[in-house]
Formats: structure tokens, C-alpha cells, sequence
């Protein structure tokens, strides 16, 4: 239970709690010092803030690969790994910065459409997604999927998640009991975008602020689609719900992501769009460097 509560996304397991919380809150503090907010920096620097990470890293384990041709995935998680590695080459295809990005992220989609046969199984599938991910520039060069182990055991996280209901009632479960009264602001990155989303259409108490950067909500044939509760909707207990995008973040699933709510939503406001470092737009510490990011949870603090 905290005034601020963190939520992570996918990342290497052994990522401990203490390491993501501290990243994350020396991120904060220096953007908030370098924007004029000493106050605020100083009150989260010796903990008059109280800070909470909600972690569910651990929930993943029986999903980690030994090695690089270790696949310990059902069949069903990697025929959703699959798709997830689709729309987010698919994400390159349609907002990347870069015409060659772009057209780089179309041609490996149709050389793959038509390399997929009847014979290959949803394992096989997903190597060859992963593998032509690793090749894609935009991906390559933040090593999300420089290797094939890597890769997979990051989109195994978004397949566990969807696809295993311990993984999804932990990571809920999480999040709301770091979730208090007097909690002021809820900040999520990647796919702790989808956990706090779902996490707090069951509060009962009503939380200020959302904040979501790096957020996948909008891929369409998975996580739009899977969402709970449906159709989608703002929590009801939400009074305010920030999103922040690098329109070159391949986790993105869209730059307008109000344009998918109801338009009488008037919690969730237009994205906010930053422009992070080329080798890795969808790193969280990446987002908390931006003053707009931060500046929704300034005016709180």
C-alpha cells in the first residue's frame, strides 16, 4: 500500500522488486529536478512519498527457456505469442518514424505469410516470428529479441498472462494490494499497462491519476479483444488516466488511443507523444525522462 504504485511490464525474471522501484524512482527524481520540482524530488528521494512496486515477475517461471531452443509453452500461448509478434511488427509497419522502418516491417510480414505452411506447429511459428523480430531494426537494436530465447520469454509473458488465469489473477492481485485509500497516482509501463487496466476496474475507492506509457491496449487481435471487462471503458472509480507513446516504441499498439473508447469517456485524455532514445524507445526509465510524462504526477505530489 503506497501513494504511488508501480507497475512493470515485461522484462528479465530475475528483476527483483527492489531494482524496478529503484530505477524507476531515480528516474523520477531527476526529471522532476531538472523541471523545476525540487520539492516533489526531494519528498520521493527520502521517502515522504511512499512508493510501492507491484511485481509479479515471479509468476513467469515455469515459462522461462533453458536456452535458446527451449520452447515451454503451450500451444495455445505460443499460437498467442504469435499473433502479439504480428501486430507489434505490424505497429512498425504502420506508425515507425522511419519510411525504411516501415517498409522493412511489411516486407518481413509478407515473407513470413508466405514462408507459414500447414506443417509448421504454433512453437515453429513463433521461433520464425521471433527470429525475423530479431533482424528488424527497430527491434534489433533494443535486444528484445537478439536472442531467441530472449524474445520468446518476452512475448511468453503477454501469452502467460492472457492465457493462464494464475498468472493473470497474481499479477491483478498485485497490483491492488499495493493499491490503498491513499494512493495518489498508479504508474504502468508495457504490459503493466494491461494489469493495472484490469486491476482497477475492481476498485472500490477512487484513485486521481493513470498513468500508462509503452502500452500494448490497442493491439487488436489480441489484448483488444481480451481485455476485461468489455467493451472498453475507463475504470469507474478513475478520475484521471494519462497515456504516453513513442510513436518508434514497437510495443505501441496505437498513437490514438482514445479514439478506441466510447467518446463520452472523458477520463482517458489524448496520448502524449515523446520521442525516446533509437536503441530502446520501450524502455520504462526511457518515459520517466520526459517532463510529460511526469508532469500529471508533479501537480499530485
Amino acid at each position: 500500500m503506497a501513494e504511488l504504485v508501480m507497475v512493470h511490464g515485461i522484462g528479465p525474471e530475475d528483476e527483483t522488486e527492489e531494482q524496478l522501484r529503484g530505477e524507476w524512482t531515480r528516474a523520477l527524481v531527476r526529471t522532476l529536478r531538472d523541471n523545476d520540482c525540487p520539492e516533489q524530488a526531494a519528498r520521493l528521494e527520502d521517502g515522504s512519498v511512499s512508493v510501492a512496486m507491484a511485481h509479479y515477475r515471479h509468476l513467469y517461471a515455469p515459462y522461462v527457456p533453458q536456452d535458446d531452443w527451449d520452447m515451454p509453452l503451450p500451444d495455445l500461448m505460443a499460437a498467442t505469442g504469435e499473433d502479439v509478434a504480428a501486430d507489434i511488427m505490424d505497429n512498425i509497419q504502420q506508425h515507425a518514424s522511419d519510411p525504411a522502418a516501415r517498409a522493412e516491417a511489411a516486407h518481413a510480414l509478407d515473407e513470413l505469410r508466405a514462408e507459414v505452411g500447414p506443417e509448421q506447429g504454433p512453437a515453429e511459428l513463433l521461433r520464425m516470428f521471433v527470429s525475423m523480430m530479431g533482424r528488424l531494426g527497430p527491434i534489433a537494436r533494443s535486444g528484445f529479441a537478439a536472442l531467441s530465447s530472449i524474445g520468446v520469454f518476452h512475448l511468453g509473458q503477454v501469452a502467460a498472462y492472457l492465457d493462464d488465469e494464475r498468472v493473470r489473477e497474481g499479477a491483478i492481485e498485485a497490483v491492488l494490494s499495493r493499491v490503498a485509500p491513499d494512493t495518489k497516482v498508479v504508474l504502468a509501463h508495457s504490459l503493466g499497462t494491461v494489469v493495472a487496466y484490469e486491476a482497477l476496474h475492481r476498485l472500490e475507492q477512487p484513485l486521481p491519476l493513470l498513468v500508462t506509457f509503452g502500452s500494448p491496449l490497442g493491439l487488436r487481435s489480441i489484448i483488444r479483444r481480451r481485455l476485461r471487462p468489455q467493451p472498453l471503458c475507463s475504470p469507474g472509480h478513475l478520475k484521471r488516466w494519462v497515456n504516453v507513446a513513442d510513436r518508434d516504441d514497437f510495443i505501441v499498439a496505437t498513437l490514438r488511443l482514445r479514439t478506441l473508447f466510447p467518446d463520452n469517456d472523458t477520463v482517458l485524455e489524448r496520448t502524449r507523444l515523446v520521442k525516446n532514445r533509437n536503441t530502446n524507445p520501450h524502455a520504462a526509465v526511457e518515459y520517466l525522462k520526459h517532463w510529460r510524462t511526469v508532469e500529471p504526477l508533479a501537480e499530485l505530489l
